[in-house]
């Protein structure tokens, strides 16, 4: 009987344990597409062509062939994922084309007496687009899902021919390819006119315009070429840059490392690195024998890219830090003076 007892009480003192398989460990493999990121190209030609080209090889991707009756890109931008090209048609178009196929997404047609589209631009979800028409320079704003118009701005007399657009702080500037030069501040939501600056005597055809750190800059067709600060706040010049003797008609601009750089329509092309707080010269990219006239410039992964008006047409990538030559895209054939630069990642 004690053994009995002595047992049971032995039995309940003992520990018992529950064990339980290890938990299911789950391994969750995260694959992280890196977005690539290209050069996009538009010709004067007839059909309109749009070359896709790596700045890495600086070599070609694939063309995007317009449609019948769209010709000669003056104009390319980027906005939400798509590529837009404006043509020197009347009537005028724009396309919205796919970077991923370099096809054809939609056509926005604009009103009856918008004719040339030189000039593209965006903001806040809008594109806009800037016409070489006179009386009357127009800038349309579009949606860029519908490809439809929003609204038109009309501007004030004698404010013709609008070869450039920028955005900055909320308002979209409009360079007038007029005597003396003119810039427009445009309020986007209403398509009104905010306040005009007039350049100084001289200051003749705005050919191009880009803003940076607060400012905007205008390019002018001119010789000696010109760049002039402006004040967006009270469309006031701040200082001006005067280019070296033989740097004339400044047809393009880009900005890249807090410099300005400046497109020249000469023979070689030559390319000004400025510096925007003392509008001065840092230092001159000349390009290589028969490649003249730098109608397109734009900045992309820490270089510049200038394109010129020559055939067979070519695109040189610049080191911003030496304004020395890296390597070259020869466009194919029949792809002949480049009047249009713009980037995007895809």
């Amino acid at each position: 009987m004690n053994v009995l007892v002595s047992t049971i009480q032995g039995l309940m003192k003992a520990n018992f344990y529950i064990v339980c398989p290890p938990p299911v460990t789950t391994t969750t493999t995260t694959t992280t597409t890196t977005a690539v990121s290209y050069v996009f190209v538009g010709y004067n030609t007839s059909p309109a062509y749009v070359d896709k080209i790596s700045p890495s090889t600086m070599s070609l991707v694939k063309t995007f062939t317009a449609p019948a009756g769209h010709s000669v890109v003056y104009s390319l931008t980027s906005l939400s994922g798509y590529v837009f090209a404006g043509y020197g048609t009347t009537p005028a178009h724009v396309d919205k084309i796919s970077p991923s196929t370099m096809s054809l997404v939609k056509t926005f047609t604009p009103p009856s007496g918008h004719g040339v589209v030189f000039a593209l631009t965006s903001l806040s979800g809008y594109l806009f687009a800037g016409y070489f028409t006179f009386p009357t320079g127009y800038v349309d704003k579009i949606s860029p899902s519908t490809m439809t118009l929003v609204k038109t701005y009309t501007p004030p007399s004698r404010h013709y021919f609008v070869r450039a657009l920028t955005s900055l702080s909320g308002y979209v500037f409009v360079g007038y390819s007029t005597v003396p030069g003119l810039v427009d501040k445009v309020n986007p939501s209403t398509m009104s006119l905010v306040k005009t600056f007039t350049s100084p005597f001289g200051h003749n055809y705005v050919l191009a315009l880009i803003s940076l750190s607060g400012y905007i800059f205008a390019g002018y067709g001119t010789n000696p070429g010109l760049v002039d600060k402006i004040s967006p706040s009270t469309m006031s010049l701040v200082k001006t840059f005067t280019a070296p003797a033989g740097h004339y008609d400044v047809y393009s601009l880009t900005s890249l490392s807090g410099y300005v750089f400046v497109g020249y329509f000469t023979s070689p092309g030559r390319v000004d690195k400025i510096s925007p707080s003392t509008m001065s010269l840092v230092k001159t990219f000349t390009s290589l024998s028969g490649r003249n006239r730098v109608l397109a410039l734009t900045s992309l992964s820490g270089y510049v890219f200038a394109g010129y008006s020559t055939n067979p047409a070519h695109v040189d990538k610049i080191s911003p830090s030496t304004m020395s030559l890296v390597k070259t895209f020869t466009a194919p054939s029949g792809h002949i003076a480049v009047y249009a630069l713009t980037t995007l990642a895809i």
